[in-house]
């Protein structure tokens, strides 16, 4: 009877258990053992802390180190002006070549980030001249911007320059080479050309825009 009376009382206990456990309320899990080992508290962003946080005005969310970089990005070591300006064009080189699949590439990012002002073909007839709303800008066929170098082109898209306004926040690096490809094909500078230009790159010593980045943080 004593071993009867022990079982019995074991499965009411554990019925018991079972049953308060139980919730009419379809959302509640019920009690929860130890709940903070799956599913922590969190903090929304910009929230205030407990005053006990390790932090002095208990915010969350965090300013980043002095003098860190973002993940994948690569600081821009030419300077915004005249000089700056002429310096990319003489020390920058693309280091993409001129292929199929890069001006592919290029062309998508230029329909998306470039055609509204310098039109399909490059000719500055974009949808924001056409419709009377923005000065056109100098077509890539023009004098002007015929025979640019490519170093001047990045240049332009990392800082903008006249009506241009930058592009940094767009385009990383890759997209602005890239997008440079296509352009110079709506210039007419095909793969043979891009061969001389490697050339001449190559015999005047010209860096990527890495390779300045680098140069120049360890010039400072």
């Amino acid at each position: 009877m004593s071993i009867k009376y022990l079982h019995l009382s074991i499965t009411t206990a554990v019925m018991a258990l079972i049953l308060a456990s139980c919730s009419p309320d379809p959302l509640s899990p019920g009690v929860e053992y130890m709940p903070d080992m799956y599913r922590s508290p969190a903090a929304e962003p910009y929230s205030k802390l407990p005053t006990d946080s390790l932090f002095s005005n208990s915010m969350e969310a965090r300013l980043p180190v002095d003098g860190s970089i973002t993940r994948g990005y690569l600081p821009y070591g030419i300077p915004n002006n005249v000089e700056g300006y002429e310096m990319a064009g003489e020390l920058l080189k693309n280091p993409y070549p001129m292929s199929d699949e890069i001006v592919a590439e290029g062309k998508v990012i230029y329909t998306k980030f470039c055609v509204h002002c310098h039109g399909k073909e490059g000719n500055g007839d974009g949808l924001t001249v056409t419709a009377g709303g923005h000065p056109p800008p100098p077509a890539y066929t023009s004098a002007a911007l015929k025979n640019l170098p490519a170093g001047k082109m990045f240049h332009t898209i990392t800082y903008g320059k006249n009506l241009m306004g930058s592009h940094a926040s767009q385009l990383n690096n890759e997209e602005r080479w890239k997008v440079i490809r296509y352009v110079q094909t709506l210039q007419g500078n095909d793969m043979a050309m891009d061969g001389k230009e490697s050339i001449e790159e190559e015999s005047t010593g010209s860096m990527t825009s890495e390779e300045v980045m680098d140069e120049t943080t360890m010039n400072n």
